[in-house]
């Protein structure tokens, strides 16, 4: 079987855990969602997995079991090695005049890991990777941006109320069937069989959304001329 990642030809000969296992409190371990990976895609470092989870766990606490999770994962991990994980947390923070304090997000790191994911839970819903003709592009609503314009704040808002529910009929892409919705849970938007652009939205401990826009670039008509996919496919 092939590995589970967007245009890999390798061999899927280990287990790849989505999301990871750090993600989850001991003893739930046995929930999680496994896919086949090669070698390559499923040696991420565990440090964008802690830098991913911590970030989750601050924006998402303390609902649902965020804080636990927090508490048990990622705060004994905050002194190990003269606190460099907390620093490179920490670095570029904000104390604001209320007394809370503003984190930057590497955005970069969290593309790569939702990507990663992304291609997981299509892969787990369909049992085939995505087509190497998706572009893949991540919104973050939980993180605040202040160079977002107004307009397209309004727009995504608008947008998510379309995906607030389960998807119809006709663009349920399939399910991953996550076993336990309280830590992780996903819905898959699209028509089956890679006939629209997906969307995959991501909810974390009840609280931290991620949408993850998986874009049909072209398509080939009747006379096998490629035309870019139209937006109202869109999931």
């Amino acid at each position: 079987m092939k590995c589970y990642f967007q245009g890999c030809t390798n061999r899927g000969i280990t287990k790849e855990h989505i999301p990871p296992r750090s993600f989850f409190p001991k003893g739930e371990n046995e929930q999680l969602l496994t896919i086949k990976s090669c070698e390559i895609h499923n040696n991420r470092k565990s440090i964008d997995d802690q830098y991913i989870l911590a970030q989750i766990c601050m924006n998402a606490s303390p609902s649902n079991r965020a804080q636990e999770v927090f508490l048990k994962k990622i705060e004994p991990q905050l002194s190990h090695n003269d606190g460099a994980f907390k620093k490179m947390l920490s670095k570029g923070a904000v104390s604001l005049p209320d007394g809370s304090v503003k984190y930057p997000v590497d955005i970069s790191r969290f593309d790569d890991f939702f990507t990663a994911l992304s291609c997981g839970v299509i892969f787990k819903a369909c049992n085939e990777q995505l087509p190497e003709n998706y572009f893949i592009h991540h919104q973050y609503p939980n993180f605040s941006n202040e160079n977002s314009d107004e307009l397209g704040v309004r727009v995504f808002s608008e947008f998510e109320s379309l995906i607030a529910g389960d998807p119809i009929a006709a663009l349920d892409f399939g399910k991953p069937n996550t076993k336990n919705e309280r830590i992780y849970s996903v819905r898959v938007f699209g028509m089956p069989g890679f006939k629209s652009s997906i969307t995959v939205v991501h909810l974390f401990y009840g609280k931290f959304k991620v949408v993850s826009f998986l874009t049909n670039i072209h398509r080939k008509t009747a006379n096998n001329s490629i035309q870019p996919t139209l937006a109202s496919e869109r999931g």
